[in-house]
């Protein structure tokens, strides 16, 4: 069950992210900018490990380099990216409703590429998981039948909106994916978060170098905080999830990063004076139990090919 706690430590990190992250674009700063330094203060942290590894990254296949590149560039750079930008086009609450799509997207890919199974017993935890998320978002879904779903009547402007959306959910998934099968082919986790941060850096210079305009003076302060968030969420939590992410299949680990709004409801409700629901405690136990229904199913899995060996 280690590797499913440490997936869901690594959500905790990531909720608690959002305690710094959201006031730093409210004081002006872009999102570019914040993932950017972001990204650098990480491969600085990491540069011993960059060069114990060398030997590593010089050994990988194309399929190796391929799959390490589309976690950094596109699952941790551009879909940050893609993230925040539909925001500028959506009601948040659809935005983040969409990315609830993300477990059937890792879940199908999982089978297809790493030939994971999809079992009847899997089948009906997931339910319970996906039901406790759908949960948790019950109030919002109300809501969205009176609130406005666009920010513009422009269809290019909505399209945006959703196109955004997806590739976040598609980055998403198919990164959780991509790190399964680095897993599987025996490359260390240290190396593949190392890698990640470095392939999200090469992305993100030339894109920041082009939009070099949006890219202010930041604060001494403001600058601590971002270098604490990104040893807080990106280095700490990403080390729990490759931690993790080698002991329990793809499947489960997409599953497993769904405890986010779990932790990130109760963040708000220590920190933010944000009254719990009953919909969010009601759906957070459906997530958790879920989760151990789950990894009970594969510790039983596992004693029974003990035995029978």
């Amino acid at each position: 069950m280690a590797g499913t706690f440490f997936i869901m430590i690594a959500c905790f990190t990531w909720a608690l992210d959002t305690l710094i992250r959201y006031p730093l674009l409210g004081a002006g700063y872009s999102t570019l900018q914040i993932v950017l330094i972001e990204h650098l203060t990480l491969v600085l942290f990491v540069a011993p490990m960059l060069w114990r590894y060398r030997h590593v990254y010089r050994h990988m296949s194309i399929s190796g380099f391929s799959c390490l590149f589309f976690i950094g560039g596109i699952g941790s750079a551009m879909g940050t990216l893609a993230f925040t930008e539909a925001f500028h086009y959506l009601n948040p609450t659809v935005v983040i409703l969409l990315q609830k799509l993300q477990p059937i997207v890792a879940i199908l890919l999982a089978y297809w590429l790493l030939k994971e199974r999809i079992e009847g017993q899997f089948v009906r935890w997931a339910a319970v998981i996906l039901m406790g998320s759908f949960v948790m978002m019950w109030p919002d879904l109300r809501q969205l039948g009176d609130a406005q779903w666009h920010y513009s009547d422009d269809t290019l402007s909505i399209m945006k909106g959703y196109g955004y959306t997806l590739i976040a959910v598609i980055a998403w998934g198919a990164a959780t994916v991509c790190g399964k099968y680095l897993s599987y082919q025996h490359m260390p986790a240290n190396a593949i978060m190392s890698g990640r941060f470095v392939a999200g850096l090469l992305v993100l210079l030339p894109m920041a170098l082009a939009q070099s305009d949006g890219l202010k003076v930041m604060t001494s302060i403001d600058l601590s905080l971002l270098v604490v968030m990104a040893l807080l969420s990106g280095f700490i939590g990403m080390w729990f999830y490759y931690q993790g992410l080698k002991t329990v299949p793809a499947q489960l680990a997409t599953l497993a990063e769904l405890s986010f709004p779990v932790f990130a409801a109760a963040i708000n409700w220590l920190f933010l004076d944000m009254g719990l629901t009953a919909y969010q405690i009601i759906g957070g136990l459906m997530l958790i139990l879920g989760n151990i229904g789950l990894r009970m199913k594969e510790l039983r899995k596992a004693e029974l090919t003990a035995v029978t060996q």
